[in-house]
């Protein structure tokens, strides 16, 4: 890993393909598209959502239901 992307590294969220259209378009996650997620995400955190091939979407910002 790189300088660079050590101090870029963000969280990783894999979501479902049906998803990535919407996400890629600024649509919103919603937990039933979440396939897995790194351990530890904090509510207000940005993290990379990636398809299941691991390809970038975009980074977003997750928030955690009550």
């Amino acid at each position: 890993m790189s300088e660079i992307e050590g101090e870029l590294s963000l969280s990783r969220v894999i979501v479902s393909d049906a998803a990535v259209p919407f996400i890629s378009r600024g649509g919103r996650l919603f937990p039933g598209q979440v396939l897995a997620a790194d351990p530890g995400i904090e509510d207000g955190e940005q993290v990379i959502a990636v398809d299941r091939r691991n390809n970038p979407i975009r980074v977003i910002q997750i928030y955690k239901g009550k």
